[in-house]
Formats: structure tokens, C-alpha cells, sequence
């Protein structure tokens, strides 16, 4: 799972045992089920950190082991039976948790049923049973899960929880994301808005740092602090066509918003460098590009333009692919079957190709009060890449993820002064795929990230009961 300064996940298993039939079973079979329980946080101590509340045997049980996960705030909830059990014990357990995921399994020790099959085995090996009557209630209380159903023979049932438990990282990225935004979307701009209700339904909070807020930070730094990310940016960097002074400010503006970030405890964000928080406040003065570089390489993605819904699809991205490129869909190559994404010189530096090197520019396209601040630009990796988006639904209560696999070609346009790169999309021509993203809802911001990702992302809206449409 891609690294970055967030938390481990947080785990909470849940299983549970019947003692209804232990009169009829040898005397070792409670303790054989408990080791079964066991085993299985075992398994899941390699996917993150697990709150397991020991085995949960009567309703009573249930609720003390929801107490438990409360007070550890999980991440994701794993129902693992190990044999038929009344599905309140579960439902107790998860019934005041409702944001937190669940991943219901059906580990059978079993891969085949022998001939000799009999009563006694049934009982011992009835955790399919145990399952259903779970999963029953989930859907009779509209509780959204994922079901996974294998052996604990072999790698297989490794598999499926990692793939889900990413997916489970993922949503609880957004669902305990604190976005730190600096100034207001640009007037008009409605398909990047989104409501305090939407934001709220998702789980996320948004610190909101005014013009004076940003000014103050932005003064705060200490010269020592920003001559010393100067001399550091220069020598990583080809940074030749950039004097100091723009630099300098540039790199204050940067460590102004890590500072925010830190002190709020913001895992995102968004800015608006067009308005009286940035390029025309008079103690900044200039574009956040730099910053916003800086950020996201330290695992904290920001969007532009005020764009909360696309702050959080970076946020979803980095933790997922370990690199998340804010960009724009600029223009169709019909010959060629690509579309070139990038952007005004903002970017993630992890999702750079190996061969490239980062280029800082003087940001002269956006002028603020103090000049030009400090643009980036790198060239993407040729390969699988996955280009996403993500809206709020202001018809319904709901959101839209939008999902597309394809590959970057090249990456060569370097007059655009930003990232780019030249995707195609797997699903037909680009043409026709670009009418599907529109179709689907996407807005005109996106992010590139890193691989195929498109499996992981719909158990991630899933998760976070959002629609996931793959373009």
C-alpha cells in the first residue's frame, strides 16, 4: 500500500461464535474457533493496525466490542464468522457506527465439501451460514458492505483483503479528511462547488483560511526558513530561470501552507490563487503553485481554483497510488487518439518520470501584486495510468465518481510550462470516450495517478456509498 504521513489502517474484527451448540460439539471446539478467530487478526496485522475485541458471544458482547471500536475509531469494520451465530452479536456491534465500512468474509477452511460430510462438520465449518444471516440484516438496514468469500488455503483470501482493505484506507482518507482551503472558488465557476450538506454527508470537514489568515502565515515564516528551502530547492532542482527574490517568495508562500496544514491537522486542500487570498492580497501577492508542489510531494494534495470535490478525488488518489496529478483535459488529437492532460504548473513531484527532471518557472501567466510566482514542470511516465474525477450530485444526496484507464504516450509538450502527458483511454477512441467522461459527469478538473486503478476505486465508492462510473 503506497506510503504517505497518514495513519495506519485501523482495523476492527468482528467475529462471532454460538454457544447454543456446545453441548453437542467435543469440548475443544470453542477453543478451536477462537483460534480460528486468531489466525485471521493474524492475517490482517499485515494490512494495518487491528482492534479485535477477542470473540463476540451474546448481544451484550456485541456492544461492548462497539464501545471498543468508538473508542479506537476504526476504519473499517471486518465481519468474520466463525460458525452460524445470531446476526444481532454483529449488528450490536456495528448498529452506531454507520459511516464505518464493512467487509463482511466468509473464510472457509475448506476448499472442497469431502464425501463423508456429516453433522458434527457442518456445525464445525458453518460459518457460510453465519455469513448470510449477517449480510441479510445489513441489507434489511440499508448498511453498505463488500462481501468476500474464499479459502484460508493459499494466497487467495490475502488477496481479496488487500484489495478491499485498500479500497477501505482509501475511504476512510475521505471520511476523516480535514481539507484546509485558501480562498473562495472563482465566481461562476458551479461545476467545482459543493455544499456544507455534501461535505458533511461525506464525512469531511474544511478549515477555511481567510485573506488575513494566509497573511498572517505568509509573515510568520522566518527568513532563515525559507533562504534554507531556497538554497535546497536550487540545488534539486533546475531552477536557472527564476531569480530569488520570486523564489524566495514563493518558498515563504510554501511554507506558509504546510505550517496551516499541520496546525489544522489538514490531510488536503484547495486554493484559489485568482482572488484577494493570494495573487491579490498585498502581503502574498503572488501564485501558489509552488507550494502546492511542495505539498502534495509531502503527502498533502491540493486542488486549485477552490476545488474541494477535486481536493478530495487527490486525496483518494495519493493514498491510493501513492501519486495524484492535479490536471485539465486541454484538447483532443484525433490522428494521434490522445488527449493531453496538464496543467498551469502545479503538481504532484512523485508521479515524475525517472528520467525527468523538475523545472521551476516564473509563474508570468498569472501575475499578482508582487510579479510572478514559481511554476513546476516535469514530464509524466509512459505507461498505465488512470485519469479520475469526482463531483457531488446537487439532484440527490449522492456523488459521482468518474474512472478512467488508459496510458500515458509521451510527455513532451514543454512549451505548456506544467506536467503533461498524452493519455489515451483503453475504453475506444478518445473521441468517443471524452463524450463518455463528460456523460458521466466529470467536471474539468481531474487527477492523473500512477497504474490501473479502477477496480480499487469502485470498492472505494462503494464504500463511501458513492456512484463509480468507469469511462
Amino acid at each position: 500500500m503506497p506510503g504517505d504521513n497518514a495513519p495506519p489502517l485501523r482495523i476492527g474484527l468482528l467475529a462471532v461464535y454460538f454457544g447454543l451448540f456446545d453441548a453437542a460439539m467435543p469440548p475443544e471446539f470453542r477453543q478451536e474457533r477462537t483460534a480460528f478467530a486468531d489466525a485471521l487478526r493474524t492475517r490482517l496485522e499485515q494490512f494495518g493496525s487491528v482492534v479485535y475485541p477477542g470473540v463476540v458471544d451474546n448481544d451484550e458482547a456485541g456492544r461492548e466490542a462497539g464501545l471498543l471500536f468508538t473508542r479506537s475509531d476504526v476504519d473499517v469494520i471486518v465481519f468474520a464468522p466463525t460458525m452460524a451465530a445470531p446476526p444481532s452479536y454483529g449488528w450490536e456491534a456495528i448498529r452506531n457506527l454507520p459511516r464505518v465500512p464493512v467487509v463482511a468474509v466468509g473464510a472457509q477452511e475448506l476448499i472442497e465439501v469431502p464425501d463423508d460430510y456429516a453433522t458434527e462438520e457442518a456445525t464445525r465449518r458453518s460459518l457460510t451460514v453465519g455469513l448470510v444471516m449477517f449480510t441479510n440484516v445489513l441489507v434489511r438496514m440499508g448498511r453498505q458492505f463488500t462481501t468476500l468469500v474464499s479459502s484460508v488455503i493459499g494466497d487467495d483470501l490475502d488477496t481479496v483483503l488487500g484489495e478491499t482493505l485498500q479500497a477501505a484506507d482509501a475511504a476512510a482518507t475521505v471520511t476523516k479528511s480535514r481539507l484546509l482551503t485558501i480562498g473562495k472558488p472563482i465566481p461562476g465557476y458551479m461545476d467545482v462547488e459543493v455544499t456544507g450538506e455534501q461535505l458533511v454527508g461525506l464525512g469531511v470537514e474544511v478549515i477555511d483560511v481567510d485573506p488575513p489568515g494566509i497573511a498572517a502565515a505568509f509573515g510568520a515564516v522566518g527568513d532563515g526558513e525559507v533562504s534554507a528551502l531556497v538554497s535546497e530547492l536550487r540545488d534539486r532542482f533546475d531552477a536557472g530561470r527564476v531569480d530569488d527574490q520570486v523564489l524566495a517568495r514563493s518558498a515563504r508562500l510554501a511554507l506558509a501552507m504546510k505550517e496551516l496544514c499541520h496546525r489544522n491537522d489538514a490531510n488536503a486542500g484547495a486554493v484559489n490563487c485568482h482572488g484577494d487570498a493570494l495573487r491579490w492580497n498585498p502581503e502574498v501577492g503572488v501564485t501558489a503553485c509552488l507550494g502546492v508542489a511542495l505539498c502534495a510531494e509531502a503527502g498533502l494534495p491540493f486542488a486549485c481554483t477552490g476545488d474541494i470535490p477535486t481536493a478530495i478525488a487527490l486525496a483518494i488518489g495519493k493514498r491510493l497510488a501513492g501519486s495524484a496529478l492535479y490536471c485539465e483535459l486541454y484538447q483532443v488529437d484525433f490522428p494521434g487518439n490522445w488527449i493531453l492532460v496538464a496543467n498551469g504548473g502545479e503538481g504532484d513531484i512523485t508521479i515524475r518520470a525517472a528520467s525527468s527532471g523538475v523545472t521551476l518557472l516564473p509563474e508570468d501567466h498569472y501575475m499578482g501584486d508582487h510579479g510572478p510566482g514559481t511554476a513546476v514542470a516535469f514530464e509524466l511516465p509512459e505507461g498505465p495510468a488512470t485519469l479520475i474525477s469526482l463531483s457531488p450530485l446537487d439532484h440527490s444526496d449522492g456523488w459521482v465518481l468518474v474512472g478512467a484507464e488508459g496510458r500515458i504516450l509521451d510527455s513532451k509538450h514543454h512549451a505548456m510550462e506544467g506536467p503533461n502527458g498524452m493519455f489515451r483511454f483503453d475504453s475506444g477512441q478518445v473521441a468517443e470516450a471524452y463524450a463518455r467522461w463528460c456523460e458521466a459527469g466529470a467536471t474539468h478538473h481531474a487527477a492523473v495517478l500512477p497504474g490501473h486503478q479502477g477496480d480499487v476505486l469502485r470498492r472505494t465508492a462503494g464504500m463511501l456509498r458513492m456512484t463509480y462510473i468507469a469511462v
